[in-house]
């Protein structure tokens, strides 16, 4: 039950005790892993991302391609990194989702609401604030540590090539000499480790069908169904395309059907700007959506998530101040097959105020911790957020949005799973919390509906305003 007085983890309390913990975490194999970045190159200075010195890490042997440790942790709760998933698992039927490859792990331990003091030092405060506003509920299933993260060898070839070359210019809005890969291995800020997640590597191209749902704690729910389609000219080594592209189009309800939104990223802000369109219905007229950023809300979620969290964060990154605080081990979502399973239904899934615990799969794995804050002069209805990157895909894991004054409003999960035949490492879910009522928003649910398309027929042509024009409820 929600209880009303009870305080959630303040932003200065959870960013104090992320330093603090830190310094008094040795688990990391190599020197100064687990301690508080500081004196960090300034955003804008030219690549410093191939260490020379003897002892220091180097990419593609201490460090992985995506400069994550290869190595695993003293305690071995995290393994060593040998690749991630690359085959298809046994009882893979092609057409249909891929099985869950680690069906027989059995769960390492359970951590309650009675348990957040032990297990603190690995929780974020988001996952600490829904223990203690569900303490009779909702818990963290903790299961052995699977790197499955991985990526095309030419992608790992493309990131360490970027870590001599690739910066940051116009303080840090602009990406110069970066392709195809990871831009910045070895991050030295958090703008560095922001634009990584942003150009993640996820595939060229996917075609997805999902649902979003907002789920109340009276049981009440809002469903839409909806076809999303992500190109990556990056990723493909093309410089003449906006370098990420996204569409989405409701299919249902059918009062929506058609309504379309479709985005165009940049590398350069200053020279281009992100463009977007929208379409209201299966014949309305497209007109330009340039509020679709930042703090708007976006309508699909009931107002639960802004517009800059799709996709756990995309969108301009002009508005922050972002800094690296640590690289640290937590209980992260991670290989989430079980919320895939197409025998489930939807009421299985998402139990009022937060989904159901028995179908999620948290792991203890690295993540970079990056701190966001606004910057004097701007508006945001979020000022204030923790991102924790994970450190073998770049895939932000998990996010908190806290107000002005500091207190958690929003807490946000990613659960991905290894697609071996890309690879990559995708979402299949992300849940977004709202804290300050009973209820929370699902992105991405597709049991029952056909799996991701990764070599769907998708070029940039089909990511523009005249492409809305001629398509209709199918576009």
């Amino acid at each position: 039950m929600n209880d009303p007085t009870i305080r959630h983890p303040s932003r200065r309390e959870a960013l104090g005790f992320l330093l603090g913990a830190t310094v008094a975490t040795t688990a990391s194999p190599l020197r100064a892993q687990n301690a508080p970045l500081q004196n960090a190159p300034p955003q804008n200075a030219p690549p410093q991302n191939t260490p020379t010195e003897v002892g220091v890490p180097r990419l593609g042997e201490e460090l992985t391609p995506f400069g994550a440790v290869r190595a695993g942790n003293r305690t071995r709760a995290i393994p060593a990194w040998t690749g991630g998933l690359t085959q298809a698992p046994r009882g893979y039927v092609p057409g249909r989702p891929s099985p869950d490859p680690y069906i027989e792990d059995v769960r390492w331990f359970t951590v309650g609401a009675a348990d957040v003091e032990r297990y603190k030092v690995r929780l974020t405060a988001g996952q600490q604030a829904l223990l203690e506003k569900y303490p009779e509920s909702f818990e963290l299933a903790l299961f052995p540590c699977r790197r499955s993260a991985a990526a095309p060898q030419r992608i790992y070839d493309a990131s360490m090539a970027n870590a001599d070359r690739t910066s940051l210019g116009a303080n840090g809005l602009v990406l110069r000499d970066a392709a195809v890969g990871v831009p910045f291995p070895i991050p030295a800020n958090g703008l560095q480790a922001m634009w990584n997640h942003k150009l993640r590597w996820r595939g060229e191209r996917v075609s997805r069908t999902g649902l979003t749902i907002v789920q109340s704690g009276d049981g009440s729910r809002s469903q839409t169904r909806l076809r999303e389609d992500f190109l990556s000219p990056y990723a493909a080594g093309d410089t003449a395309a906006p370098p990420l592209l996204y569409r989405r189009t409701i299919l249902e309800p059918r009062e929506q059907a058609g309504s379309s939104l479709v985005l165009q990223s940049t590398l350069d802000p200053i020279a281009a700007r992100t463009r977007a369109w929208a379409r209201e219905g299966e014949r309305g007229r497209v007109v330009p959506a340039p509020d679709f950023a930042y703090d708007t809300p976006d309508p699909v979620t009931g107002g639960i998530c802004t517009a800059d969290m799709l996709d756990m964060f995309s969108g301009a990154l002009d508005r922050f101040d972002f800094t690296l605080v640590t690289r640290r081990e937590m209980y992260m979502p991670y290989n989430a097959h079980r919320l895939t399973n197409p025998g489930l239904t939807v009421r299985d899934i998402l139990w009022p105020g937060h989904p159901n615990p028995q179908f999620l799969r948290y792991e203890m794995h690295r993540v970079w911790v990056v701190d966001a804050r606004l910057k004097p002069n701007f508006q945001h209805a979020l000022p204030d957020r923790t991102y924790y990157l994970d450190e073998d895909s770049w895939q932000i894991l998990a996010s908190e949005h806290y107000n002005g004054k500091g207190e958690l409003l929003r807490y946000a999960e990613a659960h991905p799973i290894p697609h071996w035949q890309v690879p990559a490492l995708v979402p299949t879910v992300e849940f977004a919390f709202d804290l300050t009522a009973d209820r929370y928003v699902a992105r991405g649910g597709d049991n029952g509906l056909p799996p991701p398309q990764f070599d769907a027929p998708l070029k940039p042509e089909d990511f523009t305003p005249e492409a809305l024009v001629r398509r209709g409820r199918r576009g």
